[in-house]
């Protein structure tokens, strides 16, 4: 678990370091949102801040997921949520650092649909692990009051993660 932990914040670094070394060979303008076959939305103009905008989510996501990682439950069920936040944390720093990556090959579909196949068979996988650690959870009775009591000790943290995740997301429609 804590192994993921540590993926999760190599998977969030790397397009940090790599993005701005190869800030040149990215196109001027960034897709900010692209619909499921991968044609532009909705644009920006590249910056340090649009190139870096998919690994600062990722990373912020990964923050939540920590804080939620960190959450102390009795028994069994301490150790399935961490299991289930690990999994999340990296599932969440890897897609946003695999996707935030592909503006190095923008003009080659055929790399992009690469990036795209890995991206949706780890995110499966990931999904089918949270469920079975889910549902072995909910099988041990989830505490929910020890619950609410770790998320309400975090909520300040957590609301205001989210509101800068929901800004950072929503940026490319008026930021021209």
């Amino acid at each position: 678990m804590f192994i993921l932990i540590i993926l999760c914040i190599i998977c969030n670094i790397v397009p940090m370091i790599i993005l701005p070394i190869f800030y040149g060979a990215i196109p001027n303008d960034v897709p900010a949102f692209v619909d499921f076959f991968g044609n532009t939305i909705v644009s920006m103009e590249k910056s340090y801040l649009s190139i870096l905008r998919l690994p600062i989510m990722g990373l912020l996501l990964s923050i939540i997921c920590i804080i939620m990682y960190k959450i102390n439950l009795s028994g069994e069920n301490g150790k399935f949520n961490k299991i289930i936040w690990s999994i999340a944390a990296f599932i969440g720093s890897l897609k946003m650092g695999i996707t935030s990556m592909e503006i190095l090959f923008y003009e080659n579909m055929e790399i992009i649909n690469i990036f795209r196949i890995i991206i949706t068979v780890l995110v499966i996988i990931g999904i089918m692990v949270l469920v079975y650690a889910l549902i072995k959870m909910y099988k041990n009775k989830i505490p929910i009051e020890e619950y609410k009591i770790g998320i309400k000790n975090n909520s300040i943290k957590i609301i205001g993660i989210l509101c800068i995740y929901i800004i950072i997301v929503f940026m490319p429609m008026y930021i021209k």
